[in-house]
């Protein structure tokens, strides 16, 4: 198991419902973001360093979207920002913390694994321009 998670108590991840991978006009020209929330549009997890995410999606598959396992988690870190998603069991576990460093995971989320991937379709369907 991956040392940062196994670290971590999943009994303290908070359990998602309405769970969507949305994409978000970031202005100035840099495209659209992305962003994980919650079914009251709660921001769970953002990343905030991928501009022009509707680009980037059109190719990609349901292989290509950000998915771990408990040992090799899914990772991504930027400047004050750290985050985690990998699958356990049936649900997928993320976790974002403001400080790469020294990760305390302020932020962490539970989603049903199929509602994660449901999301993720959506989103792939929505960055692809419209057939002619």
């Amino acid at each position: 198991m991956d040392d940062l998670i196994a670290d971590l108590d999943t009994s303290t991840f908070m359990p998602v419902e309405g769970f969507a991978v949305r994409l978000f006009p970031r202005g100035s020209g840099m495209g659209d973001g992305l962003r994980f929330i919650d079914g009251e549009d709660t921001v769970l997890a953002e990343f905030s360093w991928w501009d022009n995410v509707e680009v980037t999606l059109r190719d990609w598959t349901l292989d290509d979207v950000p998915l771990g396992t408990s040992q090799e988690p899914f990772r991504e870190s930027d400047q004050c920002w750290f985050l985690l998603i990998w699958r356990e069991g049936e649900d997928v576990l993320i976790a974002e913390s403001d400080d790469p460093g020294e990760p305390v995971f302020e932020r962490r989320s539970r989603v049903p694994a199929s509602a994660y991937l449901d999301a993720w379709k959506a989103a792939l369907r929505e960055a692809r321009p419209p057939s002619p």
